[in-house]
């Protein structure tokens, strides 16, 4: 019984702690730490091309779990900005692959440096250990994240 009773403290304690993050505004916090006119998510896209080397924006979506029209939005503009370049898919014309181009690498890492640089800050002061058990436990938690949309996604 104590057990079920400490289990049910810890939900407590995450979901409280889920909701006060949530209510931080992290994500505005984010965005304010970019570049104008650059969301979080399109930091993401250029990582996700980056690590394809190519890929389809309908496979870029999925990986992203957005719509197709987000990410058609998404990579339209960073094809208009020189971040993104695109060819045709030798195995199906019809279709074209993405890749990040220098210009895009370079954004890439200057958002990312960015954005390192804020976090850094926002652990100033922490134990290196806190910030590699922090890190170690956003992993686990994006991979689950990641396999319970993997699962609930239509086939």
């Amino acid at each position: 019984m104590a057990t079920a009773t400490k289990d049910r403290k810890v939900d407590s304690t995450l979901e409280r702690e889920w909701g006060r993050l949530r209510r931080s505004q992290i994500i505005g916090l984010v965005r304010a730490s970019n570049a104008p006119g650059h969301s979080p998510l399109s930091v993401e896209l250029l990582r996700a091309v980056v690590e394809a080397g190519e890929i389809r924006a309908s496979d870029l979506a999925s990986a992203l779990f957005v719509t197709k029209t987000s990410i058609s939005r998404y990579v339209n503009e960073m094809l208009r900005e020189g971040l993104l370049v695109q060819r045709r898919d030798p195995s199906d014309g019809r279709a074209a692959l993405l890749s990040v181009s220098l210009e895009g690498r370079r954004e890439l890492e200057e958002r990312e440096a960015r954005r390192s640089a804020w976090l850094r800050d926002l652990c100033r002061g922490w134990p290196k250990g806190d910030v590699a058990t922090l890190t170690t436990l956003l992993q686990r938690l994006n991979d689950g994240v990641s396999r319970r949309l993997n699962d609930s996604a239509p086939r």
